[in-house]
């Protein structure tokens, strides 16, 4: 059974049109779950945001995942490098931890691999949002006042 890109075997594809709109909220929520697992558990917001990592760029605005591996070894080498360097000087590594930016090692490695995920993914992702798109559009008035209200209890909750 041959899979395209997005996890659907043509076999599927093709039956896709016995499917009827009471199966369309079953189907939303298996591809929103996708989205979230290709990209990182969905939008976050990065701790690094609007922070430029020296030698590099915005995490969230690189878009090679080769250049985001180096952004992660460059962390992780100075990191290291800083914590070699305060044992060597006797200095509590605890009183004064490393940060570049204002943002700890392990904020620039969760936002570099978040990035990953979704650089990654990307095509993926673009089919995934296209056909989440189309099955929204097509749910039914009670589907859609489900999902309505289900925000709603989630936005009162909230902090």
């Amino acid at each position: 059974m041959k899979k395209k890109e997005t996890g659907v075997s043509t076999e599927t594809a093709k039956d896709l049109a016995s499917y009827t709109q009471k199966d369309i909220p079953g189907m939303l929520k298996l591809v929103v779950e996708k989205i979230k697992q290709l990209s990182g558990n969905g939008p976050v917001e990065n701790s690094t945001k609007g922070k430029v990592l020296s030698g590099f760029d915005e995490i969230d605005k690189i878009e090679s995942v080769s250049t985001l591996i180096a952004a992660h070894s460059s962390v992780n080498g100075k990191a290291n490098a800083y914590k070699a360097s305060a044992e060597a000087l006797g200095i509590d590594i605890k009183k004064y931890p490393f940060k570049l930016d204002g943002c700890t090692a392990g904020q620039w490695n969760e936002d570099i691999k978040t990035r990953i995920a979704i650089v990654a993914n990307k095509a993926e992702l673009v089919k995934l949002q296209q056909t989440k798109a189309l099955l929204e559009a097509n749910l039914s008035a009670e589907a859609k006042l489900a999902t309505d209200l289900k925000k709603i209890a989630e936005l009162l909750a909230a902090d």
